[in-house]
């Protein structure tokens, strides 16, 4: 386990899929990363690459050549490398092996680096194609927060805050096969978007197009809670399970399949292509309050 620290701060993150497992503030003496439990997530903030929730079967095609990927793809299983830590900034990276080419036929590259920026911690990812054609992919993040973050609270006492009222593209996921049905609803969330279990009867909450920048998770009954910023992120979902106290906020590039996909990888909904040499970056940040 590595730890960086600064003032306001300590994040602890694991080389096994450069994934975070702690974000304390010595300010509010608070922990506000799911701890992992196993009873209800064993998870705590994994990464979602090359693929964002299921494929048809758990297959897919290239070049008529048939792969097999798992939910959210492999880099969450893997080992990363530390390329470079100051205390305050490390970045880990993942590269393409023989073991991955049997499963994805790409040549990629893959940084992730965590920043503390005094209250805050931001994260980013880095795609590179080191093929020489172009690769296509998925990316997104899976992070868990308490929910309650104080022990004399409850997960019905949280909601989450938009910026402005939204009105985005909701997909649903069939029970059976994990597959984004067809047919995505327009909603019209308000501003105040208030917590319950039975939200969730249906698993995780997709939506398309959500507009603000910045997403809150706060309470009624304490000041405490945690500002998600992102941008430019094509899908943002909310997943927890019955009864389990955490909520997550999930930034994506990429969903699971359509239940209408013909498997071709090349042709999936919302799927990255990256040209021969070029880089993409995506970051967030959580601000704790």
């Amino acid at each position: 386990m590595i730890t960086l620290e600064n003032d306001q701060l300590q994040v602890q993150i694991k080389t096994a899929g450069a994934e975070l497992t702690k974000i304390y503030s010595k300010q509010t003496q608070l922990d506000y990363l799911w701890n992992g439990d196993e009873k209800f997530w064993k998870r705590h903030a994994p990464i979602l690459f090359p693929i964002v929730g299921k494929l048809k079967e758990h297959t897919y095609f290239v070049n008529h050549q048939k792969y097999h990927l798992p939910q959210h793809g492999f880099a969450r299983d893997n080992e990363f490398n530390v390329v470079s830590n100051n205390g305050n900034k490390i970045t880990f990276e993942l590269n393409y092996s023989d073991k991955t080419l049997e499963i994805y036929p790409y040549k990629f590259k893959l940084h992730v680096s965590y920043t503390l920026i005094e209250n805050s911690i931001k994260i980013k990812y880095q795609v590179k194609n080191e093929d020489d054609k172009a690769i296509y992919f998925s990316i997104g993040a899976h992070p868990a927060f308490s929910c309650p973050i104080t022990s004399e609270t409850s997960f019905s006492d949280y909601y989450i805050e938009f910026e402005t009222p939204e009105t985005p593209l909701q997909y649903s996921l069939n029970k059976t096969n994990g597959l984004r049905t067809i047919n995505p609803t327009e909603q019209s969330l308000d501003k105040i978007f208030k917590l319950n279990y039975e939200l969730f009867e249906d698993d995780a909450l997709i939506y398309k197009n959500i507009s603000s920048k910045k997403i809150a998770l706060k309470s009624n009954k304490h000041e405490h809670g945690l500002n998600f910023l992102s941008s430019d992120w094509e899908y943002f979902a909310f997943w927890t399970k019955k009864d389990a106290p955490f909520i997550c906020f999930e930034p994506w590039m990429g969903a699971a399949d359509l239940e209408t996909t013909n498997q071709d990888f090349t042709q999936k909904d919302s799927i990255i292509k990256l040209d021969v040499d070029k880089e993409l970056e995506k970051e967030y940040m959580i601000e704790l309050f």
